[in-house]
Order: C-alpha cells, then sequence, then structure tokens
C-alpha cells in the first residue's frame, strides 16, 4: 500500500474547506458557508458524483440569486475505502474537513408513527453509536494516511464519537450541533428574565447530547446534570436569574420544531465553528467533543487550537464529571481506553424490545458490523410496518 503524497504546491490565501456528506445538513452548511462570498474555497464529495455536483450547483444558484458570487468544486468519495479516501485529500489538500457522514441520520426514528418513534426514542443514541461512528472512522483514517494536517469538524455524535477515536489518536478537532443548539433559546429567556437586551447576554453552558436534545422538551432532563452560566456584558449574572426558569422557557415560550427540521439550526450551529476556525480570532462558541472530551463546552477557537472558556470558578475536571455522568442518560455508560463503549442495559433494552437487535459493547474496529446488524434490523422493522 502506497502512502499518497499531499502536493507541496503554496497554499492559496483562500482557505480551503472540503465538506464531506452532500444531504440534508451538508447542503445546508454549504449554502451557508457560500455566503461568505469569495474569501473561502470549497469543495464538496458525497458518494453520488452526479448528484453531489446538482446539490452544489442548486446551493450555488441560490445564494447567486442573493448576490454572493462563491465557486464551489464536487467530487465523490466512498469513506469505506481509505486508501482512495486518502488520495482525495490529498489532491484536495483542504484546510478544513467538514463532515456530516453518518450510516443513518439520528432524527430518522421520527419518521415512524408519533407514538411508536417516542417509545423508541427512549433509547436514546447511545445505541445508535454504531451508526455514527463507523464513517467518521474512516474518515479520520483516511486523513492520517494522507498526511493531512487539516482541521476536521464533525457532526456525527461528536460528544461521544471523539472519545472513543481519540483511543486511536484519531480524534477530529471539534464537533458541531448539540449543546450549541439551545443556547439561542437560552439567551432569549434569560435576556427575557433579566430584561436586558439579547445582544449583552452570553452563555456558558456545559451540557452532554441527551441534556441539550432533552432540554428543549423537558426543563428537568429526567435529572441529566448540566452546568449554565449566564453573562450580561461579560459579567456573571447567573445568581440574579433563576436557571430553573430560563431552562423553563426554553421549552414553552421559545419551543421550537425539531427532528429533520431542526437540522437547520444545526447547520447555522455548524457554521459558527467553521467561521471561528477560519477566521482565526478566539471568538467563544459551543461545540461538542472538543480536544476529545465528552459532552459539549463553551470553547475559544482558533485555526490551529481549541480551549475550553469555562465560567469562572468551574474547572475543567468538574465539567468533565458533568458530562460524563450525563452520558450516562445517553445510554452509554464508559468509554474505555481500548475503544469500546459499553452500553447500558436499560437503554438497549428498548432497542431489542423493538428491533431484535442487542449488544453489550461496541468496539471501534467492531463498528461497521454492528452498524449493518443495527440498520438491517431497523429496517426490517420499519418495512413490517407498511
Amino acid at each position: 500500500m502506497t502512502t499518497p503524497t499531499r502536493r507541496k504546491e503554496p497554499k492559496s490565501v483562500k482557505p480551503h474547506v472540503m465538506i464531506v456528506g452532500a444531504g440534508l445538513l451538508g447542503y445546508g452548511v454549504l449554502e451557508l458557508l457560500m455566503r461568505r462570498s469569495e474569501d473561502v474555497r470549497i469543495t464538496v464529495v458525497g458518494t453520488d458524483r452526479e448528484q453531489t455536483r446538482r446539490r452544489a450547483n442548486l446551493a450555488l444558484h441560490a445564494v447567486t440569486q442573493m448576490g454572493y458570487y462563491p465557486s464551489v468544486e464536487a467530487d465523490q468519495v466512498d469513506l469505506f475505502d481509505v486508501d482512495r479516501t486518502a488520495e482525495l485529500i490529498a489532491r484536495v489538500a483542504p484546510d478544513v474537513i467538514f463532515t456530516t457522514a453518518s450510516l443513518q441520520p439520528w432524527w430518522q426514528i421520527f419518521e415512524l408513527p408519533k407514538a411508536l418513534a417516542e417509545e423508541i426514542d427512549r433509547a436514546s443514541i447511545g445505541p445508535w453509536l454504531p451508526m455514527q461512528l463507523t464513517l467518521v472512522y474512516h474518515l479520520m483514517q483516511a486523513v492520517r494516511r494522507a498526511g493531512s494536517d487539516a482541521k476536521v469538524v464533525n457532526a456525527a455524535l461528536p460528544d461521544v464519537t471523539h472519545a472513543l477515536l481519540d483511543t486511536a489518536g484519531l480524534a477530529p478537532t471539534i464537533g458541531v450541533g448539540n449543546v450549541a443548539n439551545v443556547v439561542p433559546g437560552l439567551r432569549r429567556a434569560a435576556a427575557d428574565l433579566l430584561d436586558v437586551p439579547l445582544r449583552s447576554v452570553q452563555l456558558r453552558l456545559v451540557a452532554e447530547a441527551f441534556v441539550s436534545s432533552g432540554l428543549k422538551n423537558d426543563h428537568t432532563v429526567n435529572g441529566a446534570p448540566y452546568l449554565l452560566h449566564v453573562l450580561v456584558d461579560d459579567v456573571d449574572r447567573t445568581a440574579d436569574v433563576s436557571v430553573p426558569d430560563v431552562v423553563r422557557l426554553l421549552s414553552t415560550r421559545y419551543a421550537r420544531i425539531g427532528a429533520r427540521d431542526g437540522t437547520r439550526l444545526t447547520a447555522a450551529s455548524a457554521l459558527t465553528v467553521l467561521d471561528a476556525v477560519l477566521d482565526d480570532t478566539g471568538a467563544v462558541v459551543h461545540a461538542p467533543g472538543p480536544n476529545a472530551l465528552i459532552g459539549g463546552y463553551p470553547v475559544r477557537v482558533w485555526r490551529d487550537r481549541v480551549e475550553l472558556a469555562l465560567p469562572e470558578g468551574v474547572t475543567e475536571q468538574q465539567a468533565r464529571e458533568v458530562n460524563e455522568r450525563a452520558m450516562v442518560f445517553d445510554g452509554i455508560a464508559e468509554v474505555r481506553p481500548d475503544g469500546t463503549a459499553v452500553y447500558t442495559p436499560e437503554n438497549m433494552a428498548i432497542i431489542e424490545k423493538f428491533l431484535g437487535y442487542s449488544a453489550r459493547t461496541v468496539h471501534l474496529d467492531e463498528s461497521r458490523a454492528q452498524a449493518e446488524e443495527l440498520g438491517a434490523a431497523y429496517r426490517a422493522f420499519r418495512d413490517g410496518l407498511s
């Protein structure tokens, strides 16, 4: 096997972003990123070259209509073919790789009948981990094989997948969505309760995916832990507001639609991270999986590094413990140093009840086989309903 050689030509002044995945989220981020106009080069890759090209052109025409004039290239990728993916990365030579790739979108179960979807959703996302882990695992192997120093921004359950991938030295740089998706509504709620302008309000939220997913519907999140500090013009005003009241408004006054339609918000959250990386200003954003940590955090982002931006008085160890405890509610009991995730029996029992699929653990190298088995079980269950 020959390791591809990355091109040695000087990099363009314009940073180059490669978007992996031309589906709903990838397209949404592509269109938003194009609105940076001509200060970034973009290549989007998907499994179907012609479909990817046409989707890229759709976004191109849409932003041209709005007065933006970027350019975009399209290409094909099969992430299971690590060697060819590495060759593609070496040829494209991106500065940033944004990946949306997964074997099943997390919201797919919500296309089942409502009552049934709600029952299965009680298992949370943990038992579905192989569907989120498998493709990013292959992508990160290709990044390493290409000798690329691109920063990798990942949308596939970064709260957990990054910690697992880190056991093999393959963790992406940072994730998107999840913790970030509840920040806009919480900011509005805090501004209302403190009677201050929205633009003056900042948050420092530490929350794992279970919490960030649940807060929009249930302010109690079944008792899962999280930390929320409210700042006004950079002064901590948490003591002046009831955090439970702030969170309650998120699921009442500022309740929103989610599932597939909620992908728009994830795309916007992704753009805040990509902007921070590309602008290299140390902007504060919220993101899951920074530096291979479990859960989501407030962070400062530069092009070459990511640092936690925790509220005063909260240590990194305290924040990590909060998210590691919350991960159990998501159906993952433990991430072991050998690259194994341990499922919680209670969450997996729900999947077994409906799909007939069960597993106690998943290792990085078992992920693809388990994803194929789980995917087949889900499709058989879904098709059996019709």
